[in-house]
């Protein structure tokens, strides 16, 4: 079997791109856009059967990273 040519991250990369292309173009707002697209993400959790718990867990922890200047208390100075 041989290994997939792309990556779930290039995918969605990709997918991304062209829906930001799409709203811009037709005035759409890309703050729904992304609300639309994170329902879809739960959605997809929800069907594959993770827990709420367990997402919930997910959303806590990509939260507690969304600043890029921020340190992960593994780095040091």
């Amino acid at each position: 079997m041989t290994a997939p040519t792309q990556t779930p991250g290039d995918i969605i990369r990709k997918l991304t791109a062209d829906a930001l292309a799409q709203c811009d173009a037709s005035g759409q707002s890309r703050d729904a856009l992304g609300r639309a697209m994170f329902e879809s993400a739960l959605r997809i959790w929800r069907d594959i059967g993770r827990s709420p718990d367990h997402i919930k867990a997910e959303i806590i922890n990509a939260a507690g990273h969304l600043d890029p200047d921020e340190d992960f208390m593994f780095m040091r100075p």
